[in-house]
């Protein structure tokens, strides 16, 4: 079992959960559907970093990697949508982004990471090691 703790990409995911829950506080212009749509895709990510580390084998992290590159994928049409309703301000969309795609591309190295690595070791119960950036 992997303490996803130890990985860049939660951390990383994590801070973009605490930066959007923050700008939602301090944003009431958007609508509470979308507010719901935002929170719940960005927790969403990372949970499904920590799901697939609870599960103890590699093939399940990649999974569940890709679970959390298409809750990436979704916040991001999510913040896109809130600026162009004009309920998120040009700053927050640009940080919150650019974040996102930050932690896209580190899932995506950690997704391949796993699966270059289930290639060239048969064992699922080596550590997965922390990618630092795609």
């Amino acid at each position: 079992m992997q303490d996803f703790r130890n990985l860049e990409v939660w951390k990383k995911a994590h801070d973009l959960a605490l930066d959007v829950q923050k700008t939602l506080g301090r944003t009431k212009r958007i609508d509470s559907h979308v507010r719901s749509q935002l929170s719940r895709a960005t927790n969403s990510i990372a949970a499904n970093i920590v799901e697939g580390c609870a599960k103890g084998s590699r093939l399940e992290l990649a999974r569940f990697s890709d679970i959390a590159i298409g809750s990436s994928s979704e916040l991001e049409y999510w913040l896109l949508l809130t600026k162009d309703l004009g309920q998120l301000g040009p700053r927050d969309h640009e940080r919150l982004t650019t974040s996102t795609i930050q932690v896209r591309k580190m899932l995506f190295g950690l997704r391949n990471a796993i699966k270059n690595g289930k290639s060239a070791k048969k064992r699922t119960s080596q550590p997965v090691v922390a990618v630092a950036d795609a």
